[in-house]
């Protein structure tokens, strides 16, 4: 399967060609249009990124240097001007973008938005730090989001808003964020304040899209959401558990297509669809990782048991796979064939992590159903409808599960086994396909 895009445009359009939709010359100038060489903005754009990352550290390294030299006045004046000429620079390339919103401009804003930030944290930190304040991590992670949520609604940055989401962690994370207290199964005391007071907004600046780039920042808060979600007591477990991860990315997958159905006739519409169909392609990330916890449960790592929880969980698993089943069925739907095949992959792990408690076998024997099979499920899906993305996902994780077991199983034997078996069954599977594909031509004949 191309992965690249030019690759992929190239292939449809042969495609295309023989099944008569496009002429010849369509598809010359389709492609001409499509792979046709941009200019210098872009080039000009990237630069001045480049520009910034390189002249930022430096300063932050120079200033590092002498600050111990320095006097408090000193400092203060040195921040100020600091925030004061990334906040102009800032405003300067928005009145550029306002003045030319088809430019490139708009990726130099979000460079500098998040340039600001970063400038506006670092400074709450060293002012703490001149005048002795008694340090507060899980305060100060709670205020950089909150100043992350401010710069991505007024820059409409999606930097500022990854960086805030990514505050929002380490709130939940509180002080023994360094030893992974950042994947643990339950928020930290006090961090949920910080999280309603932010990720909402976050959510829909995303979904609606106001926000750029809104996977990222919508599977950041999907992942915060699943860690508030539940009663379990901080700290008692070590990673995010499979079915609260799950049930929140079941619900987001339907959500996402039902929102992707509604009429775009207003401007409105079609970026609240655009944030829908990101919705779902951030549910679909989720989905992987819970997988990728299920395989660590299976192998022993968090020490907990699936709970009566997994029952919600299937039952999320199955309202969402119900909802894309009826969408489907209206002919003005969108195809809903991989993620019906993604949930199918969610089911089939936490089956197996529910089956892998209760069994005495070695646990990584089931790791090859829980983790492996799951994962070459989403690199069907993937390629049945070249979603690159869940393709090269699936092949990821298929191979560091594989290779993870290798080196970590004590029963080689077995593991070679439930492979070998399984590739039996994929391989029956295929000749099921085979023979049915035949009587449809034939029946078509």
């Amino acid at each position: 399967m191309p992965l690249s895009y030019s690759a992929r445009l190239r292939r449809d359009l042969r495609d295309w060609q023989e099944r008569g939709l496009i002429q010849p010359e369509q598809a010359e100038r389709i492609a001409a249009h499509a792979l046709a060489p941009r200019g210098m903005r872009h080039l000009q754009t990237a630069l001045a990124l480049c520009i910034l990352l390189l002249v930022a550290p430096s300063v932050i390294a120079f200033v590092a240097a002498n600050w111990s030299a320095m006097p408090p006045s000193g400092r203060l004046i040195v921040l100020f001007l600091a925030n004061a000429a990334a906040v102009s620079a800032t405003y300067l390339a928005a009145q550029r973008r306002a003045r030319d919103p088809a430019g490139t401009s708009h990726r130099l804003v979000d460079g500098l938005a998040t340039l600001s930030l970063a400038i506006a944290t670092a400074t709450l930190a060293l002012v703490g730090q001149t005048f002795h304040v008694a340090a507060d991590p899980r305060g100060f992670a709670g205020t950089v989001a909150v100043l992350g949520l401010a710069t991505a609604l007024v820059a409409r940055s999606s930097g500022a808003a990854v960086i805030a989401c990514i505050a929002l962690v380490a709130s939940d994370a509180g002080p023994n964020a360094l030893d992974l207290g950042l994947v643990r199964g339950e928020a930290a005391s006090g961090s949920e304040p910080w999280f309603w007071m932010v990720g909402p907004a976050l959510f829909l600046a995303s979904l609606s899209g106001w926000l750029r780039a809104r996977e990222t920042t919508l599977l950041l808060l999907l992942v915060v959401l699943s860690n508030h979600l539940g009663s379990t007591p901080a700290g008692s477990m070590f990673l995010l558990p499979p079915d609260r991860i799950l049930s929140v990315a079941a619900l987001a997958l339907a959500l996402g297509h039902v929102l992707a159905r509604l009429s775009r006739e207003k401007p409105w519409a079609t970026r609240l669809h655009g944030g829908a169909q990101a919705l779902a392609r951030a549910a679909v990330g989720l989905i992987l990782l819970g997988i990728v916890m299920v395989s660590a449960r299976i192998l022993g790592f968090g020490g907990a048991q699936p709970t009566p929880a997994v029952a919600l969980a299937f039952a999320a698993i199955a309202i969402a796979a119900l909802i894309l089943v009826r969408l489907r069925a209206s002919a003005s739907a969108l195809s809903a064939t991989s993620d019906l095949l993604v949930l199918a992959a969610a089911a089939l792990a936490l089956l197996v992590w529910l089956i892998a408690s209760l069994s005495r076998e070695p646990a990584t024997v089931w790791t090859v159903w829980g983790g492996i099979v799951p994962a070459l499920i989403l690199v069907v899906a993937g390629h049945i409808e070249d979603r690159r993305e869940l393709y090269g996902w699936g092949l990821a994780l298929t191979a560091g599960v594989t290779l993870g077991m290798l080196v970590a199983s004590r029963n080689l034997i077995a593991f070679s086994g439930n492979l070998l078996l399984c590739a039996l069954l994929l391989t029956l599977a295929l000749f099921a396909c085979r023979w049915a594909a035949r009587r449809i031509d034939r029946r078509a004949a």
